[in-house]
């Protein structure tokens, strides 16, 4: 791979146009190639329209059945591109570091190869999420899992916080997404959050607008009816604290907060 080549990685959110930061927005259009992921057909025409040789990643992820053998394609791909000694950029959806782990593993190992190599942030899931649900993440913690990771590994989880979870739709799914039933996976992640919150508490499922003039999707639905809702793969699962945390006395006594802890019950 050539010395001169570099590589910018850029994310363009999730609604179209107005998620995409000017600092993106410059790149991709100074940029000698591009590649790109995404679902939506309107910024993929943006990006056609500046770049008519911008090439898609698509013939990467969809030559290969299991999810983790398309991501290494994916990678190869892009650090394909930078052999050509130009500037390449990447243009993924949302934030392009957040379950984008192509794109991140083409930076490390281009900047390892001596080129340079940045990821500029974007929009997720996840920030989209507190906007429209007006919540800050820091009112009481946050945690955030890959639903299947959440399953598996059995995660701790605080019944006290904010939890967000990952591709709901896809639990145990270690193919592309193409259709199947995600019911059974579903139901096993209510009896897993079942342990911690009741059967009536209520959880939202969430997927950002993609244009301006469509609203959001907020649905809310009591824990015990998660599995029957419609889970697309769009869908991140927010659940609400079900009760505040305990108070340490003694560390407030020792951090001499506790008059004003009294006061404003932080």
């Amino acid at each position: 791979m050539t010395k001169m080549s570099s590589l910018t990685v850029v994310g363009s959110g999730i609604r179209f146009m107005s998620h995409l930061t000017i600092e993106a927005k410059a790149v991709i259009e100074a940029a000698d190639k591009i590649l790109y992921l995404v679902n939506d057909p309107a910024m993929r025409a943006w990006l056609l329209a500046r770049h008519p040789e911008a090439e898609s990643l698509e013939k990467a992820y969809y030559d290969y059945p299991k999810r983790a053998s398309a991501y290494q394609a994916m990678t190869r791909t892009i650090l394909q591109a930078l052999e050509c000694g130009r500037h390449i950029c990447v243009v993924l959806e949302g934030h392009p570091g957040v379950f984008a782990r192509p794109a991140l593993e083409a930076v490390i190992q281009a900047r390892l190869a001596g080129h340079t190599a940045v990821m500029l942030p974007g929009i997720s899931a996840d920030a989209y999420l507190f906007s429209e649900l007006q919540i800050d993440p820091g009112s009481a913690g946050c945690q955030s899992y890959e639903a299947t990771d959440f399953l598996i590994h059995r995660r701790a989880f605080d019944g006290c916080s904010h939890l967000l979870l990952w591709q709901v739709s896809m639990i145990g799914i270690l193919t592309r997404h193409d259709a199947h039933d995600h019911r059974r996976g579903t139901q096993l992640l209510v009896e897993r959050l079942g342990e911690v919150y009741p059967d009536s508490h209520a959880v939202t499922l969430f997927e950002g607008s993609q244009y301006p003039h469509i609203a959001s999707r907020i649905e809310k639905c009591p824990l015990k009816n998660l599995a029957n809702a419609g889970i697309s793969g769009m869908t991140t699962l927010y659940i609400p604290p079900a009760r505040k945390p305990p108070t340490d006395m003694r560390m407030l006594q020792q951090l001499g907060i506790m008059e004003v802890h009294a006061k404003t019950d932080v």
